[in-house]
């Protein structure tokens, strides 16, 4: 695409890196506040004001994609590293105002294919902020029909910087962002997207946020049982945090009902690996192997207090797996050690006994 330059209009100067909004001024105030506990004055809000005036105008102007990533990327360099200072949330404060402003520039645009480059520009430049401050801008955008843009979106409604920020944020702001990222746990179809979710929760200690690790392994659950599985990576993801949770977790109820719904996902992966026959593709088998090796791995044996013998099963040419399967998850005869360690189980009988066994896998439909 042809790069229209506009060096009198905006003030655009080439520098090694590529074009840069001159930005002299912002750096020297964001040096000045540094750690220093200075408040900022209407004459500091000025300055950056002035910054994200110059820096947008030049934006969205441009139609080089490599100036509109050197310009964003020098729009976040200027927040600095401390983000929580008085200078990054007045700096965080102005970009709301802007950013929002751009946005409903962009939106009178005619569709095409600059317009959703701007969009999918301006909403990574949000996320890449990390603040709860601009959550709402994320909020605004999670169904966007746009998968790049609406995964930014959960990245700037999701991220660590908003993880840290949020027990400090006022309560309807926090409950505005776990109930949006709840909903989005039951209709969002990218995986990417759900794993940045459960990786953020994972972070929140709130119990909706445990509610919403809960209910992403409920929903994978559903898909194994289905058949319908895709990019079993995200499995790893949430076992991990589930089972770093159940790990940390000092509330015997909390940890028991965390732990069953990881016992449960973690056996479907089982299952559908062990499944006899099996409509799988090598690929795919592999997938669901890398699964249990890294949770066996990294958090199991944590949960269990001992090495499990998975790997030597794998390994073995005999196999096995099967038998490590029915020690570690129970089975007819009885509870298994993860039941037992974390003191769960499956649910009850109609006569009130304890099922010690997960819910089995149906065999695949025959197409």
């Amino acid at each position: 695409m042809k790069k229209t330059v506009f060096l009198l209009f905006v003030g655009l100067v080439l520098g090694a890196n590529g074009w840069a909004v001159p930005a002299d001024e912002v750096a020297s105030l964001r040096q000045r506040l540094a750690g220093s506990g200075q408040a900022v004055t209407e004459s500091d809000r000025g300055v950056i004001d002035r910054f994200w005036r110059i820096a947008l105008d030049a934006l969205l102007l441009s139609e080089d994609p490599a100036e509109l990533v050197s310009i964003r990327l020098q729009l976040q360099q200027e927040k600095g590293t401390e983000p929580l200072n008085p200078y990054a949330t007045a700096y965080v404060q102005t970009a709301k105002t802007h950013i929002n402003s751009a946005f409903e520039a962009v939106s009178r645009w005619a569709d095409s294919e600059r317009k959703s480059l701007m969009d999918r520009n301006l909403m990574i430049l949000t996320a890449r902020l990390e603040s709860v401050l601009l959550a709402d801008i994320g909020l605004e955008r999670l169904e966007h029909s746009d998968v790049v843009v609406r995964y930014w979106a959960a990245k700037a409604v999701a991220n660590a910087g908003v993880a840290r920020q949020l027990p400090s944020a006022d309560t309807a702001t926090a409950d505005a962002i776990l109930n949006a990222v709840a909903a989005r746990v039951a209709a969002e179809t990218s995986s990417e997207i759900l794993r940045v979710i459960v990786t953020f929760a994972g972070m929140v200690d709130h119990d909706q946020a445990r509610e919403i690790l809960m209910a992403a392994a409920q929903r994978r659950i559903e898909i194994y049982r289905s058949w319908r599985v895709e990019n079993e990576s995200l499995d790893t993801v949430l076992l991990k945090v589930m089972g770093q949770l159940v790990i940390a977790e000092q509330n015997t109820t909390r940890r028991a009902a965390m732990a069953q719904r990881f016992a449960e996902l973690f056996s479907m992966v089982f299952q559908r690996y062990l499944a006899d026959p099996s409509p799988l593709t090598d690929t795919q088998k592999q997938a669901l192997l890398n699964v249990i090796v890294e949770v066996d791995n990294q958090i199991l044996s944590r949960m269990l207090g001992q090495q499990t013998a998975i790997l030597r099963a794998i390994q073995r040419p005999t196999g096995g797996l099967d038998r490590e399967y029915e020690a570690i998850f129970g089975s007819d005869v009885g509870a298994g050690l993860l039941a037992i360690r974390l003191g769960f189980d499956y649910g009850k009988t109609p006569q009130g006994r304890a099922i010690h066994t997960p819910p089995k896998l149906p065999p695949p439909s025959r197409p």
